[in-house]
């Protein structure tokens, strides 16, 4: 009597000595409301993680690092107070079970900035952590009296719903397991390790080295294109047991393979082979590309064959979209490469087979489990000292609530992995090696990727540009001035009027690459060219031969919003009337307005990178930041409360004179901006500034700073950082030495 009377006096002591225990059912509720706020913050990060690439939303951003930051802490807390919490419910081992997967990564995502990947040891230790918590939550349905004790009731597994429960719960919890650790942590130690890239630069070299005159390479067909697509991993040797750590032609299946051999007769749908060989030729150049990240040489930059492939083959006039097919084959590559460094999409491209069957056998068992608490919700049957809790309604409402959230996750992510360029390039690699050494996909996946491919594309980017002025940015009142560094960023985020974004016009685009044809050699300059070829170059020379390449830009923002904002006063007094003029005039007038809104676009997007990105633009970041800042400081010293028009800008050029002061950037700036308005024909001027500002941008495009380009391509991307990939497929790696002080550059 006294050993059946133990477990009740255990509980009386615990209520007596802990009001907390007073109601059970409080901890049960607070367990049950993790869990579903855990699922939550999945879904949340699901969502938030599929605009991230696309957005520069601070808020968007700011709620994916909170959902990302706070999963893991959640759910270990939570599988914590599970397990040592003497209140237990039957339900524990399914929340747990839950839990255990979210822990698993059934996101795609893996690492919110590239140093996150770092930690993957880390993330490891997680996830051993949780296997030991589910280890001791699935104990509850083993009837034993303790560790090692014999059972205390007759156990006849057949009979028991539970054991049933038990056996499911333990197979799915090994399978994803084995999932976590082969894509989660294998996609954030890929990031880190450079033995692709290394057996990639020594192709490239090799190729380099044995290409020849005679070779033929055509751009435009691909014919001669021996860039790397895919390869098997290090293959042993026929002699020994040594590995082959340099790729061999055999091995690899090229670009010039997959244009030759996926045809539109593949494929029912019309188009998906040429969307096939677009992503194809993207993922083989984000291959050279990421080279880079580990600083490796691009031995082919050399050659003339890889100019030729960017100006006549993805610079080619005979593509209907001009050049918007070409900034789509960049865009689609930074997208490969956002994944490598993000997602686990990468890692699941090379365990193509086992996500698909891990991904089929958590659906299925996670169905199963649902099944089974809707027969009968699952009792404990330890005999160990606890309160236990009855099931109620609600609690299976909301656990089945919870595991179809999970499933609709890992549902949707399957479809989201089939309808990317992953997808295309694994079917493209299928069908050119004709074997299963990439993966085999079955005839209905085919058909379901066929079919996702014609959906609407998904951008890889958000196509907008950052904007600042200095002129109306400096419209701040000296007691915002005084604030924190905090609150200032956020006056200026909300009240401020010099950053916004803007949609990225296709003139840009079409101005910057005739600019890098005008120029097929590749020598780069600061503007020189643009002022050479418009014949003032002598009258202009002066606001080339600053100190920095930020101080050129600096003078040159100035002067390029001091004209617009006259050209802006000059219409408000004078309406075009292009239908009334002779054709010719108004197509002028309608050319000078393309060049105006490449000028001002270009050059306030040079503003916007001084200002946020620094470290994107040649020279020391800091130093950059630091003449930005003094040129906004001069300005608010130099205008003060006047208005931000032509009239007060003329009169901070005029006090300048009288007090004979030495000329700052901003003086300068306006300086230039009274010496471009004199050009009487706008249209001359206008172009004249349009040239400039798309070679000024092809010439501090090149950077060895990799990996800051790759951070922004997290936080919506870049147009630099296109321009910078587009050069770097040119063989176009570094700029000449800026001009010094004084230096005759003419």
């Amino acid at each position: 009597m006294e050993r059946s009377n133990r477990p009740t006096n255990i509980t009386s002591a615990l209520e007596a000595l802990s009001p907390w225990l007073n109601n059970p059912r409080r901890t049960v509720i607070k367990i049950e409301g993790f869990v579903a706020a855990a699922v939550g913050l999945l879904f949340l990060q699901l969502i938030l993680g599929s605009f991230r690439r696309r957005t520069s939303n601070s808020f968007i951003h700011g709620g994916l690092w909170l959902a990302y930051t706070l999963l893991p802490l959640l759910i270990t807390y939570t599988l914590g107070l599970m397990q040592s919490s003497p209140i237990k419910i039957g339900l524990y081992p399914v929340w747990g079970l839950s839990l255990f997967m979210l822990a698993g990564g059934a996101n795609s995502i893996t690492a919110y900035d590239i140093d996150d990947n770092k930690k993957w040891l880390r993330r490891f230790f997680v996830l051993l952590q949780c296997y030991l918590y589910m280890f001791l939550l699935l104990s509850l349905f083993i009837p034993t009296r303790g560790w090692f004790g014999k059972p205390e009731v007759h156990f006849q597994p057949y009979r028991q719903p539970n054991y049933i429960l038990f056996v499911g719960l333990t197979t799915t919890a090994v399978g994803i397991t084995l999932f976590a650790n082969r894509t989660g942590l294998i996609a954030s130690f890929m990031v880190n390790y450079s033995g692709d890239s290394k057996r990639v630069a020594d192709y490239m070299k090799d190729q380099a080295i044995t290409r020849g005159d005679s070779q033929e390479f055509d751009p435009v067909s691909m014919k001669g294109c021996k860039y790397p697509v895919y390869w098997r991993g290090p293959v042993r040797t026929r002699r020994g047991g040594s590995y082959r750590f340099k790729l061999a032609d055999e091995d690899v299946a090229t670009v010039e393979m997959i244009w030759e051999k996926c045809n539109e007769d593949m494929f029912t749908s019309p188009g998906v082979s040429s969307r096939i060989k677009g992503a194809c030729l993207s993922f083989a150049l984000s291959h050279l590309l990421r080279r880079r990240f580990f600083g490796m040489d691009c031995s082919e930059a050399s050659l003339p064959e890889t100019r030729q492939f960017v100006l006549e083959g993805l610079l080619s006039e005979n593509n209907s979209d001009q050049y918007t097919e070409a900034f789509r084959v960049i865009e689609v590559e930074l997208g490969f490469l956002y994944d490598c460094f993000y997602t686990k999409y990468a890692s699941i491209f090379q365990l193509e087979n086992f996500f698909f069957i891990t991904t089929a056998l958590k659906i299925i068992f996670t169905f199963s489990i649902v099944l089974a608490l809707l027969y009968k919700s699952p009792t404990i049957l330890t005999r160990n000292p606890i309160i236990e809790v009855d099931t109620e309604t609600i609690d299976i409402v909301i656990t089945v609530v919870i595991l179809g959230i999970f499933l609709s996750v890992e549902i949707l992510q399957s479809i989201l992995y089939l309808g990317t360029e992953w997808a295309m390039v694994s079917l493209a690699c299928y069908h050119v090696t004709e074997s299963a050494c990439h993966g085999y996909i079955p005839f209905a996946l085919r058909k379901a990727c066929e079919f996702l491919f014609k959906l609407p594309l998904f951008s890889n980017w958000q196509n907008s540009i950052g904007q600042y002025s200095v002129i109306e940015g400096s419209n701040v009142s000296a007691f915002l001035l005084n604030l924190t560094a905090f609150v200032h960023r956020l006056v200026k985020l909300f009240l401020g009027k010099g950053s916004h974004f803007v949609r990225l016009p296709d003139i840009v685009k079409d101005e910057i690459v005739s600019s890098l044809k005008s120029n097929s050699e590749g020598h780069l300059t600061n503007g020189k060219v643009s002022l050479q070829r418009n014949g003032v170059l002598e009258q202009f020379s002066w606001a080339l031969q600053n100190e920095t390449q930020t101080d050129n830009m600096l003078i040159w923002h100035i002067a390029t919003d001091y004209c617009s904002i006259a050209a802006c006063e000059e219409e408000d007094v004078f309406v075009w009337h292009i239908a009334t003029d002779s054709a010719q005039e108004g197509q002028k007038q309608l050319s000078s307005h393309q060049y105006r809104e490449v000028a001002t676009t270009l050059s306030r997007y040079c503003a916007y990178l001084m200002s946020k990105i620094p470290e994107l633009l040649p020279g020391n970041f800091v130093d950059t930041k630091f003449a930005f800042d003094q040129a906004m400081y001069e300005a608010r010293e130099a205008l003060g409360t006047k208005r931000r028009n032509r009239e007060g800008l003329l009169s901070a050029i005029d006090r300048s004179r009288e007090e004979e002061e030495e000329d700052t950037i901003f003086t300068k700036g306006l300086k230039l901006g009274t010496m471009l308005e004199s050009i009487e024909d706008s249209f001359l001027r206008w172009k004249l500034m349009a040239e400039f500002w798309a070679e000024t941008i092809l010439y501090i495009a090149p950077s060895d700073n990799v990996k800051a380009h790759m951070e922004r391509l997290a936080q919506g991307g870049e147009f630099l950082t296109h321009i910078w990939a587009l050069l770097t497929h040119a063989g176009i790696l570094t700029r000449p030495v800026e001009p010094a002080r004084g230096e005759d550059i003419a």
